[in-house]
């Protein structure tokens, strides 16, 4: 049963904003929030076809604000109605960037704290991750950090457990520790147990962000570099990918770029068990820039062979968060502030088709005449694909406020 609250709105339509949607027919599509600002970035399926989104919110969604930034997790059936919402956070600053569900059907929801969300802050921001149940039951949650910023960015889950991935500045590992920032990922079994934590880059600035599992149960991880990780810096940031095992051993590592500003924030499992990332690059990666910041999709076999790279943008910038694959069909989420035949406003949510070669060969764009953001993208049960973001406008429904979430499922 849907749930209603004041000031909150929930609506599942068989119609989008959609331009060139060929191959892309949306299921349904909902629009949601409070009179605050609410933020997503992640977006996961179950088996039976529903799905759950983490986002942030200042406003009161599931319960009363707890102070400045809370966590919201929010399940919805295959239709797009609500099943359940949970709201937590502390007086400070509380944000999910990651959820994931494992085979066995347990949440798990990630991201970072400025506060004491799962025990005492070790020191201005801490990585935090929770497991709930599929009746949004809280299991565990766990908290960890250093004395500098460290920052939890996804969280990827396996048959008995999860991985956290993300960057920071302390040291959480004196084994693998490098100078300034580093990347990271640590794995955690079913119980809540840490089993081991790695810190991976150069003695340069290094952000590890998304993450995907890789075919032995280790994971991807991707991210950029300032510094010359898997080979020469091309110039500014550049790109890379890394495969860890189970074990946290690094097993490889890929930089790649051009002479301006690249990095990759979103990875996917590919079709033969590699990894699909997604970013965005000022320069020139796999074509000319068109202008600003474009969209880049990369792929790479599991043993580090690059397969493809694709570059897509306008005059203006584009980007691309998320990227999953079903068959031959390979799906990037973003945004693009350009002009095109079929966007809608200012920015709208964006939506790269590509074949199994990296070839686009349709978009969709989902937006209004305000701000609109696609952030997440999972694959559901039936092989369509789910996407999350958030709008300032009329998307799917009557603005509440700020910033609201959108969601919906596109047939694959």
């Amino acid at each position: 049963m849907r749930r209603i609250w004041p000031a909150y709105t929930l609506i599942a339509l068989f119609a989008a904003s959609c331009g060139d949607s060929e191959g892309a027919a949306p299921t349904w599509q909902a629009q949601f929030g409070s009179q605050e600002d609410e933020t997503a970035f992640a977006v996961a399926s179950l088996n039976d076809g529903s799905v759950v989104t983490a986002f942030s919110t200042t406003g009161s969604i599931g319960e009363s604000n707890n102070g400045n930034r809370d966590v919201v997790l929010m399940r919805l059936d295959s239709s797009g109605d609500e099943l359940w919402t949970v709201q937590f956070g502390g007086p400070a600053n509380d944000s999910p960037l990651g959820v994931s569900v494992s085979s066995d059907g347990h949440i798990y929801v990630g991201g970072y704290t400025e506060g004491d969300l799962a025990g005492p802050n070790q020191g201005s921001a801490d990585v935090w991750v929770a497991q709930f149940g599929q009746d949004g039951a809280e299991q565990w949650r766990r908290q960890f950090g250093g004395e500098q910023w460290d920052r939890g960015f996804d969280v990827t889950a396996f048959d008995d457990g999860v991985y956290v991935s993300g960057y920071t500045a302390s040291v959480l590992d004196s084994a693998s520790d490098r100078d300034g920032f580093d990347g990271f990922a640590a794995r955690f079994e079913a119980d809540g147990t840490q089993s081991w934590i790695r810190q991976f880059g150069t003695d340069s600035t290094d952000w590890g962000q998304g993450s995907a599992l890789a075919p032995d149960g280790g994971i991807y991880v991707t991210g950029y570099t300032e510094g010359d990780f898997g080979g020469p810096n091309l110039g500014d940031k550049d790109a890379f990918v890394v495969r860890l095992g189970p074990d946290g051993n690094l097993i490889w590592v890929r930089q790649f770029g051009s002479e301006g500003l690249d990095w990759t924030q979103g990875v996917g499992t590919a079709d033969n068990g590699g990894a699909l990332v997604a970013g965005s690059t000022e320069g020139d990666v796999a074509a000319g820039n068109a202008g600003g910041r474009d969209a880049l999709v990369a792929a790479f076999h599991a043993d580090g062979t690059q397969r493809f790279a694709t570059q897509f943008g306008t005059s203006e910038l584009d980007t691309v968060f998320g990227v999953r694959q079903v068959g031959d069909r390979i799906v990037a989420t973003g945004s693009t502030a350009g002009s095109l035949p079929d966007t809608i406003g200012a920015g709208d949510a964006m939506l790269l088709w590509l074949d199994s070669e990296g070839e686009i060969v349709h978009r969709t764009i989902i937006g209004s005449a305000a701000l609109d953001e696609g952030t997440g993208l999972d694959v559901t049960g039936s092989e369509s694909f789910v996407y999350v973001g958030y709008t300032y406008g009329d998307v799917a429904a009557k603005n509440a406020g700020g910033a609201d979430i959108i969601i919906g499922v596109l047939a694959g």
